[in-house]
């Protein structure tokens, strides 16, 4: 059923409420607690970075800076990865590690999305998304694959990607459903839901939507002329994404001229809390898409653009670059604190669903 802007926001907001998924160690629950708000800033900055790290086991050094910034996730990449045995190995560590520095799991995520893009080539669930036709496929799919996930110790899967292509010239041709918005929103939700029943916690995106760009936003940034009417139709995946309580968002590195001059969706103000909080009713947590990507450090610069996407309303920073790097986000963000640049109260609003997605953590 067609859902326009207005129908939704008269809709009760939805907060996902994902099932129990495995942090890859036993007993290593955290409820949320008023106290949680009462972290130290520097913890509450921790937790709303997820990074990727050097090596296929915890260093030392990784270690002991991942306790001194509270880092709140980490995203394992191929670099990562060796065998299904050593990447246990390695969650556990990391696990453990945080268990030691006092702070809650940490999300682990990959970017599992079957076909070209799937880390761990060693598991049996590879399946393209273009590949899947129907919604029970889709639907076993992200069954099967949570399934494999979350014995591994995965939290987070980057998937499904409901960009809509509107043709094989564009960018998520090769990644994403095939069909019309109506037919991706159908696919992307009963994927959500296999992901949900295996205890994963999945990813829309990228909001609002890459159809109609060739530009590869790792490389550079992508530009799309529609003005925010227009992108209506194209939002249909994302709203029953939405519906189907997905737990994460992630927006896209893409800039709208008509609706946002100066930033893309990711750090926008107006694609992220007008468009996604406020019309499409989205209470759940919101990742950014690599802010280590080329369309935003050619143009805004990784330690101010972290600090742009907590003003426009993201929770979560994913960076993949490197430890030197991650500190200076850490520390622009806590000097922005120090100025008033953003509030803790600003920080508090993310903590709490970042929380309130930990405590599901088991």
């Amino acid at each position: 059923m067609y859902i326009g802007f207005g129908m939704l926001m008269r809709q009760k907001s939805v907060l996902a409420e994902p099932t129990a998924v495995s942090s890859g160690k036993p007993d290593s629950s955290f409820s949320l607690a008023q106290k949680d708000l009462k972290l130290p800033v520097e913890k509450k900055i921790g937790q709303m970075m997820m990074v990727s790290i050097p090596g296929t086991l915890l260093s030392t050094t990784t270690a002991q800076w991942l306790r001194d910034r509270h880092i709140g996730g980490v995203i394992l990449l191929g670099k990562n990865v060796v065998s299904l045995e050593q990447t246990k190995k390695f969650i556990r560590q990391l696990q453990d590690n945080a268990s030691q520095a006092g702070d809650p799991p940490l999300l682990i995520g990959v970017d599992q999305e079957g076909g070209m893009v799937s880390r761990f080539r060693f598991l049996q669930e590879l399946t393209a998304q273009k590949d899947i036709l129907d919604t029970e496929s889709a639907f076993q799919v992200g069954l099967a694959r949570g399934k494999e996930l979350r014995e591994l110790g995965v939290h987070v899967n980057f998937s499904p990607v409901l960009d809509v292509a509107s043709s094989s010239q564009d960018f998520m041709f090769s990644r994403t459903f095939r069909g019309d918005a109506g037919q991706v929103a159908l696919l992307g939700e009963a994927m959500i839901r296999g992901y949900e029943q295996a205890g994963i916690i999945s990813v829309a995106k990228h909001f609002p939507g890459h159809g109609g760009t060739r530009v590869d936003s790792h490389k550079d940034l992508p530009v799309k002329n529609i003005t925010y009417a227009g992108l209506d139709k194209e939002l249909e995946p994302f709203r029953k994404a939405i519906l189907a309580r997905v737990p994460m968002i992630m927006p896209a590195h893409i800039k709208f001229p008509r609706i946002d001059k100066q930033y893309p969706a990711s750090i926008s103000s107006l694609l992220i809390g007008r468009m996604l909080r406020t019309d499409l009713g989205y209470q759940g947590v919101i990742i950014t898409d690599d802010l280590g990507m080329g369309a935003i450090m050619k143009t805004y610069g990784l330690p101010d653009a972290g600090v742009r996407a907590i003003k426009a309303g993201d929770d979560i920073l994913l960076v993949v670059r490197s430890l030197p790097e991650y500190d200076k986000i850490y520390m622009r963000i806590k000097n922005a604190l120090g100025h008033k640049e953003i509030t803790e109260q600003r920080l508090d609003e993310s903590i709490r669903r970042i929380m309130l997605l930990k405590s599901r953590v088991r």
